[in-house]
């Protein structure tokens, strides 16, 4: 099966790779992720793609992490679909959140070391909160 050259990823599709993670059991691999991925969108991407994107690597690297440390379930499944179907939202959901929180731990972490580079280099927290300047409109428009 040839493997053509897959489009730029979009928001779309990059959220559908998160949202793919979130929900991932069972043995993660980034063979077996694109694989998924090109399920749902019909493109085959490399992995090399995926990993320039720092959310797409950071999730990865979590879930598998999750992953590794998952408790297998003792007793057995529920029997009434709504109750599995429920079940299997809420750890959706849950990885979501966790997801959510170490990219927010990263993002501060960032945030910090800007802050701290800027201060050293003089730039004050007023500088910093000035509000930016509104865009220059065109004035040549809709003038003949």
């Amino acid at each position: 099966m040839k493997k053509s050259r897959a489009p730029d990823l979009t928001q779309e599709v990059l959220q559908q790779v998160l949202d793919t993670l979130d929900g991932w059991t069972g043995k993660l691999t980034w063979d077996l992720l694109l694989e998924a991925v090109h399920r749902l969108t019909g493109h085959w991407y490399s992995r090399f793609t995926f990993a320039d994107y720092p959310e797409i690597a950071n999730a990865f690297s979590f879930r598998k992490e999750s992953l590794r440390g998952a408790v297998p379930r003792t007793r057995g499944e529920p029997k009434d679909e709504r109750l599995r179907a429920a079940l299997k939202q809420i750890e959706r959901l849950q990885a979501r959140a966790d997801r959510l929180q170490v990219e927010n731990d990263l993002l501060v972490e960032q945030f910090v070391t800007w802050a701290i580079n800027a201060e050293r280099k003089g730039v004050t927290l007023d500088m910093l909160n000035a509000t930016l300047p509104k865009p220059e409109r065109d004035h040549s428009k809709g003038v003949k």
